[in-house]
């Protein structure tokens, strides 16, 4: 784990962020108002990534339509199954952190696993934070930035840096899991050691 993250958060165990990828506009005028993404303007399908503190693609959902709230993906994409298992096998332990981005509303789900959420707090009705919020967000935005780095790798295979094509759709979540694991045999995405 690096230095900088075990100072910070040393029971986070993975780090979360959903992320989309651009696919060939689907005839069906029903697949399209599902797979369009305002925030994209484009039609895109999503999915959950999640990373160790190194960098390393520890746990990558299937797709699924753009339609679906963080919190949904998280329930539905077999996340906290997974999380459950590894608690059951001691992989984990009670109060092991989970960080994540200030969209994904799950902070009961994981609290009923035994386990913490890291997430940036909200600002309060007033629009200031207090400086402790601040420093808080600070923090947790340094190291949440690697899972945006790793997604950002993923996204570099060529297979997905264009629009996916509709010929590929039967087999779209084997290519999306190939892409995210084969990360893991690039050099970590932080080096140091503690």
């Amino acid at each position: 784990m690096p230095k900088e993250f075990k100072k910070d958060f040393p029971n986070t165990f993975v780090i979360i962020d959903g992320t989309e990828i651009k696919i060939q506009k689907p005839s069906s005028l029903s697949s399209q108002s599902q797979c369009y993404s305002d925030y994209k303007s484009s039609t895109t399908l999503k999915g959950l990534v999640g990373v160790d503190p190194r960098g390393s693609v520890i746990f990558a959902s299937m797709l699924f339509s753009v339609n679906i709230s963080d919190k949904e993906i998280t329930a539905q994409s077999g996340f906290l199954e997974l999380l459950k298992k590894l608690l059951e096998t001691g992989y984990l332990k009670e109060g092991d952190g989970v960080m994540a981005d200030k969209g994904f509303l799950i902070h009961e789900m994981i609290e009923k696993l035994g386990l913490k959420l890291y997430i940036p707090p909200f600002a309060p009705g007033s629009g200031q934070m207090c400086a402790a919020d601040v420093k808080k967000t600070k923090k947790i935005a340094f190291h949440r930035v690697h899972v945006e780095r790793a997604i950002s790798r993923i996204k570099k295979f060529k297979i997905l840096s264009n629009k996916v094509e509709i010929s590929l759709f039967s087999v779209v979540d084997q290519v999306w899991y190939v892409c995210c694991f084969l990360t893991n045999f690039m050099p970590f995405l932080i080096n140091d050691q503690c």
